[in-house]
């Protein structure tokens, strides 16, 4: 073989190994951290305390907004949240999680609801919480 040939078969073979790296390099644009809005839908106008228990991923921090927040993580996939002040229907909390591309494997269930003025229990089936980014 020639030196120019082998050049040739060299420079196409580079060619080829460099569209193949291209395209198993596109597509993919790593995890995109942000956050996630539990939005409450509540019967009452009243509510005072809620226990949620939140998984299925890594949780960064919480916020609440507007109402104090109390937190234990169970394991690295699972927070249980308590959230206490006026709550109302609508976005309670944040949460802030490394990956917003994985928000559907995120959720949110109520165990414990307490009115406001006199803290009696309320039925938590009456109550759900979503995620959303």
């Amino acid at each position: 073989m020639s030196g120019a040939t082998t050049r040739r078969r060299q420079r196409r073979l580079a060619a080829v190994a460099a569209v193949v790296l291209l395209a198993g390099c596109g597509g993919s644009t790593g995890p995109t951290a942000g956050t996630l809005k539990v939005n409450l839908a509540t019967p009452h106008t009243d509510d005072g305390g809620m226990l949620l228990t939140i998984t299925g991923g890594p949780i960064d921090s919480i916020e609440a907004l507007g109402n104090q927040v109390y937190t234990f993580r169970a394991d690295a996939n699972s927070l249980r949240i308590i959230i206490a002040g006026e709550l109302a229907a609508g976005t309670v909390a944040r949460i802030h999680v490394p990956d917003t591309q994985q928000a559907s494997q995120y959720s949110a269930a109520v165990g414990q609801v307490a009115a406001r003025a006199d803290f009696a229990q309320r039925d938590p089936a009456l109550y759900s919480v979503t995620l959303v980014p």
